[in-house]
C-alpha cells in the first residue's frame, strides 16, 4: 500500500508538472525570439535615417562598424543595386520590401529570421535595410532556462516523493499495528489490543477490534462460569 500511495502521488505530480512546465518552456522560447527580433528591428530602423543622409561609402563604413559589434549582421540594398554590409543574395522578400514605403516586416530565412525595413526618399527608388537574426540568437538563453525548469521540476518531484512517503507511513503504520493485533487475537492472545491511531477509518477499525477482543473475553468468562455451574 505504501508503494501504491507513492506511485499515485508521483504520477499526479508528474502530470501537474508537465502541464505547467511545458507551456512555460514554450512561452520562454517565444519571448526569447520576440526579444531578439525586436532588437534587430530597432537596429534596422535606427539606420534608416543614415541611408538617406550619408553617401554610399560613408554608409558602407557605418554598416561595417555596426556588423563588427553585433551578432545580427546588417545588409543595405541601395536602389542602384549596390549592396553594403554583410553579403547576401537579394531575395524575393528584399524585392518585396523595396516596393514598400517605409514598411518593415519579418520573414523566415535559412538558419534564422530576417528583418526588412524599406527606406524611401532616395534617388531611383527605395533602399532596403536587412538585419539577419541567426537561430542561435533567436534561442539565446532558452536551453539554460529549460535546464533550470527541468531542475525545478525534478526537485518538486523529489519533494512530492518525500511527502508521499511520509503520508504513506502515517497511513500504513496503524494498519500494520491493527493487522498484528488481529493476528495475536487469532492466535489466542486475548490481551492483544490495537493502537487507535491514523486516519478516522483506521481508528474506527482499531476501536472496533478492541471492543471485539473485550467481548470475546467476556463471552469466554461467561462460558467458563456456565461450565463451572454445570
Amino acid at each position: 500500500m505504501r508503494l501504491r500511495v507513492i506511485l499515485l502521488v508521483v504520477a499526479t505530480s508528474s502530470l501537474v508538472l508537465v502541464s505547467f512546465l511545458v507551456p512555460l518552456a514554450l512561452v520562454l522560447r517565444t519571448l526569447a525570439a520576440d526579444h531578439a527580433i525586436s532588437t534587430a528591428t530597432a537596429q534596422a530602423q535606427s539606420m534608416a535615417p543614415l541611408a538617406t543622409t550619408l553617401t554610399a561609402s560613408e554608409l558602407g563604413l557605418t554598416v561595417n562598424l555596426v556588423n563588427a559589434q553585433t551578432t545580427t549582421p546588417v545588409t543595405i540594398f541601395l536602389p542602384s543595386g549596390t549592396e553594403l554590409g554583410q553579403p547576401t543574395p537579394r531575395s524575393a522578400a528584399v524585392q518585396l520590401a523595396a516596393k514598400g514605403q517605409g514598411r518593415s516586416f519579418t520573414t523566415e530565412a535559412p538558419g534564422g529570421e530576417e528583418v526588412l525595413v524599406a527606406v524611401g526618399g532616395l534617388v531611383g527608388g527605395n533602399a532596403v535595410i536587412r538585419t539577419f537574426v541567426p537561430a542561435s540568437v533567436l534561442h539565446h538563453g532558452v536551453t539554460r532556462a529549460w535546464l533550470l525548469l527541468g531542475c525545478v521540476g525534478l526537485l518538486l518531484l523529489v519533494l512530492s516523493v518525500v511527502v508521499a512517503d511520509q503520508l504513506a507511513r502515517s497511513v500504513v503504520r496503524p494498519i500494520k499495528a491493527l493487522a498484528l493485533a488481529a493476528d495475536q487475537l487469532a492466535a489466542g492472545d486475548l490481551s492483544a489490543r490495537a493502537t487507535v491511531a491514523g486516519p478516522p477509518e483506521v481508528r474506527r477499525a482499531g476501536a472496533g477490534l478492541n471492543r471485539l477482543a473485550v467481548r470475546i473475553g467476556e463471552l469466554l468468562a461467561h462460558e467458563r462460569e456456565t461450565v463451572a455451574d454445570l
